[in-house]
């Protein structure tokens, strides 16, 4: 993929950070203000608000609609939300190792968490190219399907879960 303006790509590095993972997760199925995900994730606002202009200065997330305070006195409750075309636009040359890292103390957190195992698998085999293109297809489709369809958190008849995926080519040298 190629861009014609390298101001496009988004610094994966950004994501370098559990608690950041963790926004944008939150980000995933509604748009919040810094209050919301303050009081979501149980961190000061000042964090909260930090975290989410990091966040959108880099690409991952964008302003939604300022919602007027409560009230009607005060500033306008700036909100944010993923953008999904940031995964496409990712700058894959910088801060993997960083993100893999965050991803890795996340994913203890969520263990932690884990009420169900409904699938886990871990392989380091040999495949058909073919074969490997159309696991690589069914797992962006779930993603997909996973991202379209979050909702905000705590709403009725949803439950909160968790879902990684990570595909590796690797390389063959002995």
């Amino acid at each position: 993929m190629s861009w014609e303006n390298d101001d496009d790509l988004v610094p994966l590095r950004a994501l370098a950070n559990p608690l950041r993972i963790r926004i944008v997760s939150l980000l995933t199925g509604t748009s919040m203000s810094a209050t919301e995900v303050a009081e979501e994730l149980g961190i000061a606002h000042a964090s909260a608000s930090y975290h989410l202009r990091q966040l959108a200065e880099a690409g991952f997330l964008e302003h939604v609609d300022e919602q007027p305070p409560r009230g009607g006195k005060g500033r306008p409750r700036r909100r944010y939300r993923y953008d999904p075309s940031s995964g496409a636009r990712l700058d894959r040359t910088q801060g993997r190792q960083l993100l893999h890292e965050a991803l890795s103390v996340d994913l203890s957190r969520r263990l932690t968490q884990a009420q169900v195992t409904r699938t886990s698998m871990d392989a380091e085999v040999w495949l058909d190219r073919s074969v490997w293109e159309e696991v690589v297809g069914l797992v962006d489709q779930a993603v997909a399907l996973v991202h379209g369809k979050a909702g905000p958190p705590r709403s009725s008849d949803r439950i909160k879960v968790s879902m990684t995926a990570l595909l590796l080519e690797l390389d063959d040298a002995r």
